[in-house]
């Protein structure tokens, strides 16, 4: 039997609830000199978020609306660990995506994030 562990919707409709940050574009991330050269000719989204946020990260998760390029980039409150508060949840957060994007964001920079949509 064969599990998948990233987003799969076998329906017309696709929801999220993650605690982060939206980003209008993918220009509002701080790429690094080289990914940016990358992408200056043919630039694709999903393979410049993959460069920043590698699918094998465990922790951080994006989602890109199509419709608006809208990014959105957090960790799902599913993710919360029976022995964690709500607080160490979102510090937790905090930190891997300070790591993973270089900023500076604290608790209150991000928010939770609620999203659905139909296909």
């Amino acid at each position: 039997m064969k599990i998948r562990n990233g987003f799969v919707s076998n329906s017309s409709s696709s929801s999220f609830l993650i605690f982060g940050k939206s980003f209008d574009s993918i220009k509002d991330f701080k790429l690094s000199k080289e990914i940016q050269e990358q992408y200056d000719e043919d630039f694709d989204t999903y393979e410049a978020m993959e460069s920043v946020i590698p699918y094998k990260e465990k922790d951080i998760e994006y989602h890109i609306m199509e419709y608006d390029d809208t990014i959105y980039v957090g960790q799902s409150w599913g993710r919360v660990k029976d022995d964690e508060t709500g607080l160490q949840f979102k510090e937790r957060t905090v930190m891997k995506m300070n790591e993973l994007l270089g900023t500076n964001y604290t608790i209150n920079d991000l928010s939770t994030i609620e999203q659905s949509w139909y296909g």
